[in-house]
């Protein structure tokens, strides 16, 4: 358990995973905050059950969800996790470990060399499209800001609660992920990357759509010609 940790789970509708990933979560953190997008299908009435923290966000998105977690959480140290249940809890270790060491601002995981049963073993044309695209999406990240990041999009990460907040963050969507990575770039944050491995969603469908991927590319260079 570590008492200066918050797990965020923004969410909407998933009512299913959250009875699935909640209990595996509350060994390392006291301090479980569920930001919900006004979902129809019980999921205050589970995060009551289950005793962890509820609260609605605007009805904006991810990023929104995001950003309100994190200003409510009273611990110094954040990490975001997905409420579909693809995420390896037991990585919540090593991010911990990470982002406690002096010299890193910013953990983020990665699915290209951790393994994705979504992306990476996903034969399906769906499935490679996704894997290309997010390949592309790094290439042109490192190319236009000298980094050397290999998955720019996965949502597993970690940070200090004051420097999350001090990105001052914008997106309110799926684009939360690149926003935060291109704002700690900008900001000269210590960024590490860890291998992890993505777990198929345990219940629904994913909410992400291919075409997103088109908005992603103009994110990245938007921010490089404008900030």
């Amino acid at each position: 358990m570590y008492k200066d940790l918050s797990i965020i789970i923004p969410c909407k509708n998933e009512v299913e995973n959250l009875k699935f990933i909640i209990p595996k979560l509350i060994q390392y953190s006291e301090d479980i905050i569920v930001v919900d997008g006004n979902s129809n299908d019980g999921t205050e009435e589970i995060c009551a059950k289950l005793n962890v923290k509820y609260v609605l966000d605007n009805n904006l998105g991810k990023g929104d969800a995001q950003r309100i977690g994190a200003k409510i959480s009273n611990k110094n140290k954040l990490i975001f996790f997905d409420a579909d249940g693809s995420h390896e809890e037991k990585d919540i270790t090593k991010l911990y470990d990470k982002i406690s060491e002096n010299d890193v601002d910013l953990v983020i995981c990665s699915r290209k060399t951790g393994g994705s049963l979504d992306l990476i073993s996903n034969t399906s044309w769906s499935g490679f499209i996704r894997a290309t695209g997010t390949d592309f999406l790094a290439i042109i990240l490192n190319k236009l800001f000298k980094t050397e990041i290999s998955d720019v999009l996965y949502s597993l990460k970690a940070i200090s609660k004051q420097k999350f907040l001090d990105l001052e963050t914008k997106e309110n969507h799926f684009g939360i992920e690149l926003d935060i990575i291109l704002r700690s770039i900008k900001k000269n944050y210590r960024i590490c990357e860890l291998p992890s491995r993505e777990k198929k969603r345990v219940y629904g469908q994913s909410k992400l759509r291919t075409i997103s991927g088109i908005y992603f590319i103009f994110q990245i260079l938007k921010f490089k010609l404008f900030n």
